[in-house]
C-alpha cells in the first residue's frame, strides 16, 4: 500500500471510529497528503446518490479546488482550508457535531481536562459563538479563536479539531467527547474539576508525547494517541464494536 492509499484508509477508519464514538453522521475528516500540496477529505455521512461509493474520498488543492471525487464540496470547507493555511502544525482537521461536548458548551462551560489523557486541553477547549464555515471569514475566526488549542467548540453547531496527523485529530475528537461525558456524570455528584496543571506536566514527563514542549507558538501534543488509534483501527478492521462511556 503506497502512502496515499494508506492515508485514504486511515481517513475511512477515522470515519468509522467517530461514527461510533459520536453516534452522529454529520461532519467530515481531512488530512494533508504526504507532499503537503493537497488534502483528502471524507464525509461521516453516506452519499445521497446510491451510485457513489460509500468509501469515496475527495481530493482538493490547498486553495479548495476539487481535484477528484463526485460528491459536493462540504458547506463548511473553510473549517478545513483556514487551519491548513494559517497553522503549519496542522496536518489533519475534523469538523463534527459531538453531542455531549455541545451540551456542555450550551451551559456556558468549557470542556476541561478532567482526566490525564486530555491534560493538553489546558484551561479548557475555547468556545466560539455560532459560525457555520461557509465563508472564509468563518474559517479565519475559527482559527483565531482556537489559538494554540487542539480544538474549538462552536455553540449550537459543532467542533473543529486539529492534529499533526489524522490519528491525533481523531483521538483529540474522541477524547473531547469522552471528557464532556465525564463532566456530565461528575456534575450529578458535584462540580467537575480539571486535572491540576502540575499533574498534567508530571504525566507528560513520565509519558512524553512526540513534539511535546512549552515553547512559544507550539501547542502541547496529545499523549498515547498513536497506540489508541491503532487499537480502534484493529477493531474496525475486524468489524467489531466497543463500549462507549
Amino acid at each position: 500500500m503506497n502512502q496515499l492509499s494508506e492515508l485514504k484508509d486511515k481517513l475511512l477508519t477515522t470515519v468509522k471510529i467517530l461514527q461510533w464514538e459520536l453516534c452522529d453522521m454529520w461532519g467530515h475528516v481531512s488530512a494533508k497528503t504526504p507532499d503537503g500540496e493537497r488534502f483528502l477529505l471524507a464525509f461521516l455521512r453516506p452519499p445521497a446518490d446510491s451510485k457513489t461509493p460509500v468509501d469515496e474520498v475527495l481530493e482538493f488543492d490547498m486553495s479548495g479546488k476539487l481535484l477528484s471525487g463526485r460528491r459536493n464540496v462540504p458547506d463548511e470547507i473553510y473549517f478545513h482550508l483556514c487551519p491548513y493555511k494559517d497553522r503549519k502544525d496542522v496536518g489533519a482537521v475534523i469538523h463534527c457535531h459531538p453531542p455531549m461536548a455541545l451540551s456542555v458548551v450550551a451551559t456556558g462551560r468549557k470542556v476541561i481536562p478532567i482526566y490525564q489523557h486530555v491534560w493538553h486541553f489546558g484551561k479548557g477547549i475555547p468556545i466560539s459563538p455560532w459560525i457555520y464555515g461557509t465563508m472564509r471569514s468563518h474559517g479565519d475566526r475559527a482559527v483565531k479563536l482556537m489559538g494554540e488549542s487542539c480544538a474549538l467548540m462552536i455553540k449550537g453547531h459543532g467542533a473543529v479539531v486539529i492534529g499533526e496527523d489524522i490519528e491525533e485529530a481523531c483521538m483529540n475528537t474522541a477524547r473531547m467527547e469522552r471528557a464532556a461525558k465525564m463532566m456530565m456524570y461528575a456534575a450529578a455528584l458535584g462540580n467537575p474539576a480539571p486535572v491540576p496543571p502540575a499533574v498534567g506536566k508530571l504525566f507528560a514527563s513520565i509519558y512524553p508525547a512526540p513534539g511535546n514542549n512549552k515553547q512559544q507558538g507550539k501547542r502541547l501534543r496529545s499523549i498515547g494517541h498513536e497506540m489508541e488509534f491503532q487499537y480502534y483501527e484493529g477493531l474496525v478492521k475486524k468489524g467489531e464494536k466497543w463500549s462507549t462511556i
